[in-house]
């Protein structure tokens, strides 16, 4: 699963070579499909979501859109597409990719793994809106938001578009937002909590887990060999346009890295103090 070796030698020759015989930008074709993919499923999703948002509102027994409905019905929404692409990625990173797999082919090439891209900026273009004017989202989550679509317009539309680790970063790492979701709607609901408290335990703790298993453990060394890779193809390219394309590419991505670890010493801290039924007793202690 980890790209072997982590760390690469800079080959000026490679870079040379890419920067010379690979143009800036995919094929025409290959644009139109994209964006065809990325307007497909953003529809798809908010089809589904509207959807999703009348059976809340039945079960709900509500006549009014309510900011509960639309944040039970974001949450559910964001559960199912996480785990299709949680379990996708999962597949492919499994079965497809190969973890001795040439420096050449980790930066160009693997087109057909474009519908990671599509689907990750597709998916984000309808959380984006839907979390800011419905939702709440945190400041945090909106960064994180638009991270992911600089990212993923990039490795969609871009030659050198560092596809072969589309599986992971926009696929495997996912499925730990299954289990966040569903202790959001726990915490959305505290009678849940206090009629399934053990279920509400076991959720956070399998969150706990697999956020920092493939969010932490797993993320740094693949993301230093993307990083390292594209720090190298920035190095080596005296093309303008080129240039701030990497540099937005590879900002964005520490961005999301740093946010990564910001939100994984908040679980940490979290696990470590025992959650909310540990501090109430501590302020009654107090």
């Amino acid at each position: 699963m980890i790209p072997s070796p982590v760390f690469v030698k800079y080959d000026s020759a490679l870079f040379d070579a890419i920067h010379r015989d690979v143009p800036t930008f995919l094929p025409q074709e290959d644009h139109k499909e994209a964006i065809t993919w990325i307007l497909s499923i953003a529809g798809a999703i908010t089809l589904f979501h509207l959807v999703l948002l009348q059976m809340v509102k039945v079960w709900q027994g509500s006549k009014e859109t309510t900011h509960a409905t639309w944040k039970a019905s974001y949450q559910l929404t964001n559960l199912l597409v996480n785990l299709i692409l949680g379990c996708v990625g999962i597949y492919y990173q499994l079965f497809k990719i190969k973890s001795d797999e040439a420096i050449l082919d980790r930066i160009v090439g693997n087109e057909h793994m474009m519908l990671f891209s599509a689907g990750q900026v597709g998916y984000q273009l309808w959380a984006l809106p839907i979390g800011i004017i419905f939702v709440g989202e945190t400041k945090s989550m909106i960064i994180h938001h638009v991270a992911v679509i600089c990212v993923g317009s990039v490795t969609a539309f871009i030659s050198s578009g560092f596809r072969y680790f589309t599986p992971y970063f926009y696929g495997v790492i996912e499925i730990s937002s299954v289990p966040l979701s569903v202790m959001n709607s726990f915490k959305n609901n505290p009678d849940w909590i206090e009629k399934y408290p053990g279920a509400y335990k076991n959720v956070r703790l399998v969150f706990g887990i697999t956020f920092l298993l493939v969010r932490v453990i797993l993320w740094t060394p693949i993301y230093w060999n993307f990083v390292s890779l594209a720090s190298m193809l920035l190095y080596s390219s005296d093309v303008v346009s080129t240039q701030i394309i990497l540099s937005i590419f590879i900002l964005a991505s520490l961005v999301l890295t740093i946010l990564q670890y910001f939100w994984a010493s908040k679980i940490v801290g979290a696990l470590v103090k025992g959650g909310p039924k540990k501090k109430k007793q501590a302020k009654k202690v107090d």
